[in-house]
């Protein structure tokens, strides 16, 4: 198929019962290595640096939006806010809202990623978010997506991977 698929794919709201769907999409995001494979889904989606990405989903703030073709799920950009004491690897401060993403195997190189994060920061910018930040290892080819969508290091340093995007020009 051709890389303008994603012409084809529709962005919406997650809905509140597809939230598995949503830990399958972290569990995706995850297993990116095709070298290595993760423990059983059940055990990293529990593990505790994994489980505040989605346990509890839908509280004040939470973002997820869907991309389907064909009225299939194809894959999910979320974010929300954490605390300093309960946060993912991609945590600033907890005025900025930490995004993970994940595209089904066999709808990759197509657009639809690009499109989903295009049109969470659209979403972020209309609810007045100044800057959307997240975790990438440095070896995962996802990390180009981010650098051309405008992404850069927050701390190079630390060894967390950890990117940020400014969506509102300070005051």
């Amino acid at each position: 198929m051709e890389n303008s698929e994603h012409s084809t794919a529709t962005i919406r709201q997650l809905r509140s019962d597809e939230v598995e769907f949503l830990r399958e999409m972290l569990f995706t995001a995850l297993d990116w290595r095709p070298d290595s494979a993760l423990p059983p889904v059940e055990w990293v989606l529990a593990h505790p640096q994994v489980s505040v990405f989605h346990e509890g989903w839908g509280r004040h703030g939470d973002v997820a939006l869907i991309a389907e073709v064909n009225d299939r799920p194809v894959g999910l950009v979320w974010y929300r806010y954490f605390t300093e004491e309960t946060h993912g690897e991609g945590f600033v401060d907890e005025q900025t809202p930490e995004l993970a993403i994940a595209v089904v195997d066999g709808y990759r190189g197509r657009g639809i990623g690009r499109l989903l994060m295009n049109t969470a920061h659209e979403q972020a910018r209309n609810d007045e978010i100044a800057r959307i930040s997240l975790s990438v290892d440095a070896e995962n080819p996802a990390r180009g997506l981010y650098e051309s969508l405008g992404y850069i290091d927050y701390d190079p340093e630390d060894g967390l991977g950890r990117m940020v995007l400014v969506l509102q020009a300070a005051d």
